[in-house]
């Protein structure tokens, strides 16, 4: 079993993940498509965030807004009429908040033992990326987006030696 499936939670009821307005400059598909990868491995810490989380990029991509409504999430485009309240604020270029979802995490926070968990946390202690709000409600969104890059190949490698011993010896 590999390690997304062994943190797969069945009996839980996934919220239903929802893409909304895009713009131009825009990477909310992006984004939904990490967040419907977490509902599908995390449905219960999916279910339980509650709350407007905003990803807002330095570099010229369009912010992009995370409504976590309990049964429903909502992916789509800050427009920037908008003057709506959130609850928290990621802020960074793409590439560095890439890092922290690509890093391996420990309760929510790269794992300083890795060398990419060392590089996100570089980049969260030098403010190359910023949250503004509530720290607990930042790490369960990173939990939620997270996609361990390590992990993926260790479970890829993992699968290849069980591929090649139940192949048997060739003859």
């Amino acid at each position: 079993m590999s390690a997304p499936e062994q943190e797969h939670e069945p009996d839980v009821a996934a919220p239903s993940v929802l893409l909304g307005v895009l713009t131009d400059e825009s990477i909310a598909a992006s984004v939904y498509v990490l967040v419907r990868h977490g509902v599908i491995l995390r449905p219960g810490l999916a279910g339980e965030l509650r709350g407007t989380v905003v990803l807002r990029f330095v570099d010229d991509y369009s912010p992009v807004r995370i409504d976590f409504r309990g049964d429903e999430i909502h992916v789509e485009d800050l427009r920037e009429e908008e003057d709506r309240a959130h609850d928290l604020e990621i802020v960074g270029r793409l590439g560095d908040v890439n890092s922290l979802i690509a890093a391996p995490l420990a309760g929510g926070l790269p794992k300083p033992l890795s060398p990419r968990g060392r590089a996100a946390l570089a980049r969260l202690a030098d403010g190359r990326v910023d949250f503004i709000g509530p720290l607990g409600l930042a790490r369960k969104v990173l939990m939620l987006l997270a996609v361990d890059a390590e992990a993926s190949a260790d479970t890829r490698r993992a699968r290849r030696e069980r591929e090649a011993r139940s192949a048997g010896p060739a003859g």
